[in-house]
């Protein structure tokens, strides 16, 4: 008990302690009610631990393990995640482990999960980045053609878009720097998927920027007249600068991107600005015009453009402002 209380586990008074002999004197039912209370288990056996191990798994816990030896294989199998000690551990506990502390540190877990956690959420970014480009995408050409108009965007627009303009920014956001709230925010629930209602919230909302402001310029470019050259790169350029937009809004579910830093995800800058280089040079090299159909844009076009395609960053910060004077949310990043 002592050595409990000095690291912090155990207060007496507020947590309970629960010996090998105790446990065999309960019921299954009885142990799932004492696990949640407790604290220590002291004196334990191997079928002890397996135990310990169903009860909090039978109230829906995810459970951890660490060991170092034979006997403590079983339960770490038994357990959602098996840590075995890496210089102390022996052969049959690494073989059953999920995972493998190389320097013995305890306090190495904590990056473990840091890290963990911190993947998980750049994972739901590259989905809600990829999944608002390709539904914008859709949506453009399919509410074109619902109105009768011409496509705004060709086959050779389309694959540089998904190929060049959306690959290496949602590959650099799957590199996201850690975020160092990270580890305030509770564990999330088992049965959580990645793609969440609050995610497609936000798909749906970057999507209808990018259609409706990638609609309105081929729309207002194109008159009376037929497509030309000129509708077609606009509409276009503004759907890529929509894109790359987007990009920088899906760093963070609910954090500002003034708070993270422009210049922190260091891969998506370059991403970024290389999507950016790409585009210009299909709007004004020759060989690159001919073969995308574009042509050259006046200075005014361009800033106009920017402009106009930044709206979706801005509208994705004011909900973000207002969804952190909101409830608790725990499914950032």
């Amino acid at each position: 008990m002592a050595i409990a209380t000095k690291i912090g586990i155990y207060t007496e008074g507020r947590h309970g302690v629960l010996s090998g002999s105790q446990m065999e004197q309960m019921s299954g039912a009885e142990l799932e009610n004492a696990v949640v209370s407790t604290r220590v288990f002291y004196r334990t056996s191997p079928r002890h631990k397996l135990k310990i191990i169903n009860a909090f798994q039978a109230r829906g816990h995810v459970v951890a393990m660490t060991g170092d030896g034979v006997n403590d294989a079983p339960a770490m199998k038994q357990a959602d995640i098996g840590v075995a000690m890496g210089t102390t551990g022996t052969d049959v506990c690494k073989e059953a482990a999920d995972m493998i502390l190389i320097d013995d540190d305890f306090s190495t877990i904590l990056s473990a999960i840091e890290e963990g956690k911190s993947i998980f959420f750049n994972i739901r970014n590259f989905v809600r980045f990829q999944l608002s480009s390709s539904a914008a995408a859709m949506g453009t050409v399919g509410i074109a053609n619902l109105l009768g108009y011409p496509s705004p965007l060709n086959a050779m627009q389309i694959l540089w878009i998904n190929i060049i303009m959306d690959g290496p920014p949602a590959q650099s956001l799957g590199v996201e720097p850690v975020d160092q709230d990270v580890m305030k925010r509770p564990p999330r629930a088992l049965s959580e998927p990645i793609i969440t209602r609050s995610l497609l919230e936000n798909v749906v909302l970057s999507a209808v920027f990018i259609i409706a402001g990638s609609l309105y310029v081929f729309t207002h470019e194109m008159g009376d007249v037929k497509v030309s050259a000129r509708t077609t790169t606009m509409s276009f350029t503004t759907f890529v600068m929509f894109d790359m937009f987007n990009a920088m809004c899906c760093r963070s579910a609910d954090k500002s991107i003034f708070r993270i830093g422009f210049f922190t995800n260091v891969p998506l800058c370059w991403a970024v600005g290389g999507s950016i280089v790409g585009q210009l040079l299909v709007i004004y090299f020759p060989p690159l015009q001919s073969v995308f159909q574009c042509e050259a844009l006046e200075l005014s076009d361009v800033v106009f453009i920017v402009i106009l395609s930044s709206s979706v960053f801005w509208a994705d910060e004011l909900r973000k402002m207002f969804y952190g004077r909101g409830p608790s949310h725990t499914h950032s990043r």
